[in-house]
């Protein structure tokens, strides 16, 4: 049986610049899923990887805590963990397109670290596409290191089925508080 931890039970909004542009960082809830998946249609090329029914379940739930950012009123990015017994998982990690390699992805994952440390856990994992090296890049930028494949972890109706390659980071081993 897994043990579950709960997730920060508070988390108020904050306003932080980032490469000179002031957006908006609040915690996710059930009012939120249409901009979600209008979020994922955007940066999934149109798909929708994770269904309405799949947010809704995660954002219930007590060991799980998503953050949206906003620029004005526009969803930019949203990240997405869960709080584990010994451990965080990293459940998802989007910045639309046309923001990506702004920071924005770096701020995401440093907050989302920065809350694990406040629950006194020390490792973190996540899963990424084997292919996606630009993602990959970040992770391991952040302290991230490769574990192992999962094989035929992805799984596409439009294209061949894909690896993740699962990373971990021991969180002791760094500072993240450079927000």
């Amino acid at each position: 049986m897994e043990v579950f931890s709960n997730a920060p039970s508070a988390f108020p909004p904050r306003r932080p610049v980032i490469g000179g542009q002031e957006y908006c960082l609040r915690r996710a809830d059930r009012d939120d899923i249409y901009q979600i998946l209008l979020l994922e249609k955007e940066v999934y090329q149109g798909q929708l990887p994770w269904s309405q029914k799949i947010f809704a379940k995660e954002l219930r739930r007590r060991d799980s805590l998503y953050l949206l950012l906003y620029f004005g009123s526009y969803l930019v990015g949203m990240v997405g963990c869960r709080f584990r017994f010994y451990q965080a998982h990293i459940t998802y990690l989007a910045v639309v397109p046309q923001l990506q390699g702004r920071g924005l992805g770096t701020y995401l994952l440093t907050v989302i670290l920065n809350e694990v440390k406040k629950q006194d856990l020390n490792k973190v994992t996540l899963e990424v596409r084997v292919e996606n090296k630009k993602a990959q890049a970040l992770y391991r930028h952040l302290g991230f290191r490769d574990n192992f494949i999962r094989r035929n972890y992805y799984t596409n109706v439009d294209r061949p089925d894909s690896d993740g390659l699962n990373m971990i980071c021991d969180l002791r081993k760094k500072n993240y508080c450079q927000w």
